[in-house]
């Protein structure tokens, strides 16, 4: 488990690039198909990598690609990875296969849930954090004080609607997490 969240880390990291003259050249297209199906790409990253390529005048395996990639959607697809990728913030594109494809969304879309609030919690708090900073200042008038202060408040009664949201995401994946283990 800890090896493929690596791996996806890595992968997020290096987002969207496309494929270097390096990477064309050692045409190793299984594994650049595994890569993408460990990350959940579609099929049409494979366009990006053929645009690519063509720039240095080389021809990629469409076909060791795809069986590379069919390879890395086995692990992806693991329900599990659907609460992993979900809480780091990465989308799903539907490329999990039917039978399983409903479950792996609502599983990952109520994880996202939980990173959605958490990021939007992190940036109240650092909203607020900033507004009281800005109240320590000496200089300021009564009434920017007042504007201030009415901020806090809203942003505190923000904080509270967004951190309920997050305990009731939070209940709900923990739930979800029980139905995956009990279910295998």
């Amino acid at each position: 488990m800890h090896h493929i969240t690596g791996i996806l880390s890595l992968i997020v990291l290096t987002g969207c690039a496309t494929l270097n003259k390096q990477d064309c050249m050692h045409g190793d297209w299984y594994g650049v198909g595994s890569k993408d199906g460990l990350a959940g790409e579609t099929s049409n990253r494979l366009s990006d990598h053929i645009k690519a390529c063509n720039e240095y005048g080389i021809a990629v395996d469409n076909n060791a690609y795809m069986a590379g990639r069919e390879q890395g959607l086995r692990d992806y697809c693991r329900l599990d990875n659907a609460f992993t990728t979900g809480l780091n913030g990465q989308p799903y594109h539907h490329v999990c296969p039917p039978h399983i494809d409903s479950v792996f969304a609502n599983y990952h879309s109520t994880a996202y849930k939980v990173h959605e609030d958490q990021a939007e919690l992190d940036k109240i708090d650092n909203d607020l954090s900033s507004k009281e900073s800005q109240l320590r200042d000496k200089k300021l008038s009564e009434k920017d004080r007042s504007r201030i202060r009415d901020d806090i408040r809203s942003l505190d009664r923000q904080r509270d609607r967004v951190r309920d949201n997050l305990h009731l995401h939070e209940r709900q994946l923990d739930y979800l997490r029980h139905e995956a283990r009990t279910a295998r």
